[in-house]
């Protein structure tokens, strides 16, 4: 079909490509208003731990190899606690000491926590930044004063845990889907418009113009001028 027949169909049911389009984004507009203005808040924290070292007690051990290697134990360790359901919990009793009810499962979904050597960096991710600097203090007072109580391999030596960062909250800027989304759906909407045209067209059985005519093989004499 050439580009101009395309055109003339466009042109004749402009109409129906407009209605689907201009709903898409009518809709689109809608949803981004209702939606959040922002991604929530996040914050990071890095910590290092570790048991105080032995003295050394023959020459052959080294004195500062084993305690980093113990460190780095230790920190994967932690790492693997912040994700599971007893830490949630513990910072959720915690956070319940201060009178801030926020359940456990929430918490453990808001928390990530990687490591690398001897350091372990924990990441939370909150819609609200006063209940974000809560549950930031709430996480470093669980890893540095009840970590002994989950990992009997430490003794009665106890554990160190420093943090390295202090919290700092820092808005999140919404997901480049949400602020693409108007687009795609008015998108999508022009070009279900455009599809529903070319098919009231082909399924129209009336005939417009003279080629249409000549398509059927019939042969035009005379035509009448639209003005």
């Amino acid at each position: 079909m050439e580009l101009r027949a395309l055109w003339v169909i466009i042109r004749r049911r402009w109409w129906l490509i407009a209605l689907p389009a201009l709903a898409a984004a009518v809709y689109a507009g809608y949803s981004y208003l209702k939606a959040p203005s922002g991604g929530g808040f996040s914050t990071s924290i890095r910590f290092t731990a570790a048991q105080e070292p032995e003295r050394c007690r023959a020459g052959y051990e080294d004195c500062r190899y084993f305690p980093w290697l113990t460190s780095e134990y230790i920190v994967g360790a932690l790492s693997d606690w912040s994700r599971t359901s007893s830490f949630a919990e513990a910072v959720s009793d915690e956070l319940a000491r201060q009178g801030e009810t926020i359940p456990a499962g929430a918490i453990q979904g808001a928390v990530h926590a990687q490591y690398e050597h001897s350091v372990i960096a924990i990441s939370i991710g909150w819609p609200d930044a006063e209940q974000l600097e809560l549950i930031a203090e709430a996480v470093t007072t669980v890893l540095q004063e009840r970590s002994d109580e989950f990992f009997p391999q430490l003794g009665d030596g106890g554990l160190a845990v420093i943090a390295l960062d202090e919290p700092t909250i820092a808005p999140v800027p919404p997901p480049l889907s949400n602020r693409l989304d108007p687009l795609i759906r008015f998108g999508l909407g022009l070009a279900a418009g455009v599809a529903l045209a070319f098919l009231v067209d082909y399924l129209d059985p009336a005939l417009h113009s003279r080629a249409d005519v000549e398509t059927l093989g019939m042969k035009v004499l005379s035509e009448v001028p639209r003005r």
